[in-house]
């Protein structure tokens, strides 16, 4: 069982609750997806405390942290995420990021170049242009359906929306069950009429970051191979940048596949200059 303390920052009048594994280790920072929280970062946490500090912060809106509010915009998350850097003393930490946090980890890498030792993004928000009317309507659709039923979670018991999980992702262990149902009873549910990722194209975004860079991307996510192949074309940074595509998985890669995502990330933060 991962062993964490746990506590609040305030940061501009917003309460920022985090879980730490702590230790005289190199810190790791995990920001969670929309609707998770810091504990949805569990399972792969445990994994790597015994060699890094694990900060899991609940993003504004999410978790234990305070609501989102009229003065919220992406960019919160951002300078938030910055102050914690400074308020927890944590020296060039590697931020790992799924979806939203992975947006954010970015927008991290660009407002605060001295800030990460490295990023890890666990399938960004960096999807194609849809070229396609129908299809892109389509996709809409099923955006606007996957809103619609986790908005309807909030209405349910615990124990329904664990079984709400099981039916629609019958693949993850049970572990990661726990943590993700109780997230979907605390998210703010103004979050998706909040602009909470940039709005600036990947293309835009990636020759500006400077810091070794690992894209994790599934099978079947918003990251396409075709879009990792031209964000390492786009890469100017000295530093490396590395992708990798976790086979038979969706947006959740660590739950679909979670021996081959350890297995990247292991691999790149072994390879990391001291």
């Amino acid at each position: 069982m991962l062993q964490y303390t746990e506590g609040d920052l305030t940061v501009k009048g917003i309460k920022l609750h985090y879980y730490r594994t702590g230790g005289a280790k190199p810190p790791i920072l995990m920001l969670h997806g929309a609707t998770d929280n810091g504990l949805c970062w569990t399972r792969i946490a445990q994994a790597l405390a015994p060699k890094y500090d694990i900060v899991m912060p609940d993003a504004q809106g999410h978790g234990l942290s305070d609501r989102l509010n009229k003065d919220f915009t992406y960019e919160s998350h951002v300078k938030q995420v910055a102050a914690i850097v400074q308020e927890l003393g944590l020296k060039k930490p590697i931020i790992m990021g799924h979806s939203m946090g992975a947006d954010t980890a970015v927008n991290v890498a660009i407002s605060y170049p001295s800030l990460p030792r490295a990023i890890i993004l666990e399938d960004p928000p960096w999807g194609l242009p849809e070229s396609d009317p129908k299809k892109a309507e389509e996709e809409q659709k099923e955006g606007a359906a996957r809103v619609g039923w986790l908005l309807g979670l909030r209405n349910l018991t615990f124990e329904e929306i664990i079984e709400e999980s099981r039916k629609s992702d019958p693949q993850w262990p049970e572990v990661e069950r726990l943590p993700w149902a109780r997230a979907k009873q605390q998210f703010d549910s103004s979050l998706f009429s909040t602009m909470v990722v940039n709005p600036r194209a990947y293309d835009e975004l990636v020759p500006k970051i400077k810091c070794p860079t690992l894209l994790i991307i599934a099978e079947n996510g918003i990251v396409s191979r075709e879009t990792a192949e031209h964000a390492a074309k786009l890469w100017k940074s000295k530093q490396p940048f590395k992708w990798e595509q976790i086979k038979g998985t969706t947006h959740n890669i660590r739950r679909d596949n979670f021996a081959a995502y350890r297995y990247a990330i292991f691999v790149f933060l072994k390879a990391l200059p001291a």
